[in-house]
């Protein structure tokens, strides 16, 4: 037994780092040799995670094709050593390294197209937590409504995208041809969240973006509102305030309130 702990660790090496000491301990023979054999296991870890990434980000591979897919998860590995005993985490850094590494860099959506499958999978992944209900507002005195800081929950996540990866998502839900990747006259905020066990997502108006800023940023129910004069008169702004407010504890994006004075 005590000889296995250091095998183990000079297999590992070999697989996350290409040492080569493990095969002075491999046995090869007319068949295969020692690298060979090892090489069976070196192989089938880098496809396995590459695997993992290919069942995450689906819209990803949608957009790329099966080629360019398969290479840029393959380059991923291959630049990423896995640092999580859950492979569901691995993919956590392909959007920032989409961003950076060549040839991929040079088509932004890409990285766009992963951020969002990654949000769609924090979003279904997320804990459950109870939202907020029509009564607990209405429980609070309405002169109080101002000193209110609301709580998203963690099922929800945001994200802006100056490329079209909404459009290429609805596409592959409904199981369309895939259109072609395109820059935006103006970045879109995005947001998806889940209700009873189904992920939803979809565009965000400017007013209710930087409403969600507000309250992502803590600031209380009168900023908000404040916010929300970049868009409306005065006298409309309670009311769309109100109405904004109603739709989120509807769709479950309100974790919990708190008064603030």
């Amino acid at each position: 037994m005590n000889a296995l702990a250091p095998l183990q660790h000079a297999f590992q090496r070999r697989i996350l780092g290409g040492d080569a000491a493990i095969l002075d301990d491999v046995v090869g023979n007319a068949i295969a040799s020692a690298g060979e054999r090892v090489g069976v296991y070196v192989h089938a870890y880098a496809s396995r995670l590459a695997e993992a990434l290919e069942n995450e980000f689906l819209t990803l591979r949608y957009a790329a094709g099966d080629e360019a897919g398969a290479a840029m998860f393959h380059d991923y590995v291959m630049a990423t050593p896995s640092l999580h005993r859950n492979v569901r985490w691995y993919g956590r850094g392909l959007a920032d390294f989409l961003q950076a590494a060549a040839p991929w860099q040079d088509t932004p959506a890409y990285a766009e197209l992963a951020r969002l499958d990654w949000m769609i999978g924090l979003a279904f992944d997320a804990k459950d937590e109870a939202g907020l209900v029509e009564a607990d507002v209405a429980a609070i005195p309405f002169e109080r409504w101002g000193e209110m800081i609301l709580h998203l929950p963690q099922h929800v996540q945001r994200s802006v995208f100056a490329w079209n990866v909404g459009q290429v998502r609805q596409c592959r839900d409904r199981g369309q041809p895939c259109p072609p990747l395109r820059r935006l006259e103006r970045p879109q905020a995005w947001i998806v969240s889940r209700q009873n066990l189904e992920v939803h997502y979809r565009e965000l108006q400017s007013d209710e973006a930087a409403a969600l800023d507000a309250i992502a940023a803590g600031r209380q129910f009168q900023a908000l509102c404040e916010a929300l004069c970049e868009w409306h008169p005065q006298e409309e702004v309670a009311l769309r305030a109100a109405g904004l407010l109603k739709a989120w504890i509807g769709n479950g994006w309100i974790a919990g309130v708190e008064l603030k004075g």
